[in-house]
């Protein structure tokens, strides 16, 4: 009789296997961990669904408004425009709670530590709920800015097309700015122990040095569901659908994209000991076998 030989795996081969840089560590939780990210988005979306109803029916009565003859179309239309976002604003507070709990798990994942979802997210929101809200109601206030001005100002200033537009680009890259660097802020909070202006003022720096890759993850998350949002009810389902399943994804990239500029710029001078959590460097021997 013969016996099936067993396939044996050294320890080098299993060192080997670990991920050696961020880019691994993504792939290496999409692989394995796909189950506990898709739980995470739902985690995370449960904190959105006011958000959620406010945009049906923001969405619903716009399009309302647009097909009738009613008098003064463009009034009633900003009027929608101006209660719904208005509406928005503690919806939106209470969804970036959720955020906290949210980055708190992610950096876990990052850090290819044990993660128990309910306990760990719940945690997160307990030590970061604060600095959530604050960060919720400023992005709140930006977002409602930008919608809520940009109309205005498209609606009521068609005679001055020119100073409009720049009124209007001003409002956007405001949004996008702030944005980014509240993105960054939960990235750090559940890094570091700062204040809140030590927090802003560390992720306005951050902001020039992760360049342009913080910005294509910002306009293709944020600025896609933003953009699927005003087109109709169909479009607006489609981006709460992708928010709900993909939103952890999204946050796992800000938190790889953070920790690596942590490394180079804090870490590496005043917490050596953490420079490269989750990753496994190969050392020399075990490169030579």
């Amino acid at each position: 009789m013969f016996k099936r030989a067993e396939k044996h795996i050294s320890d080098s081969e299993a060192k080997r296997s670990l991920p050696h840089d961020r880019k691994e560590v993504f792939s290496d939780l999409l692989l394995h961990r796909k189950m506990t990210l898709f739980a995470l988005s739902c985690f995370t979306f449960m904190f959105f669904i006011p958000l959620a109803v406010d945009l049906f029916y923001l969405n619903y009565w716009t399009s309302m408004i647009l097909a009738s003859d009613v008098a003064e179309k463009y009034r009633h239309l900003f009027s929608i425009f101006f209660y719904s976002m208005l509406i928005m604003l503690p919806c939106m507070v209470v969804g970036f709670v959720g955020f906290a709990g949210a980055f708190y798990v992610a950096k876990l994942l990052v850090w290819q530590e044990d993660v128990t979802l309910a306990v760990d997210f719940f945690k997160g929101i307990k030590e970061n709920w604060k600095h959530a809200l604050f960060n919720g109601f400023v992005f709140a206030l930006l977002l409602f800015g930008m919608v809520v001005g940009g109309t205005f100002l498209y609606l009521y200033s068609p005679t001055t097309p020119i100073w409009c537009g720049v009124g209007i680009g001003a409002l956007i890259l405001a949004f996008i700015t702030f944005g980014m660097i509240i993105s960054l802020n939960f990235t750090q909070d559940v890094y570091y122990e700062n204040g809140l202006f030590t927090t802003y003022k560390n992720s306005f720096c951050f902001l020039g040095l992760l360049n342009w890759r913080i910005l294509v993850l910002f306009v293709l998350s944020t600025g896609g569901v933003i953009a699927l949002a005003c087109f109709n009810l169909i479009t607006l389902s489609v981006g709460l659908f992708l928010f709900a399943v993909l939103n952890s994804v999204v946050i796992i990239l800000y938190t790889l994209l953070s920790h690596s500029a942590f490394d180079k710029y804090i870490n590496k001078e005043h917490y050596p000991d953490m420079v490269g959590k989750g990753l496994y460097k190969l050392e020399k021997e075990d490169k030579e076998a």
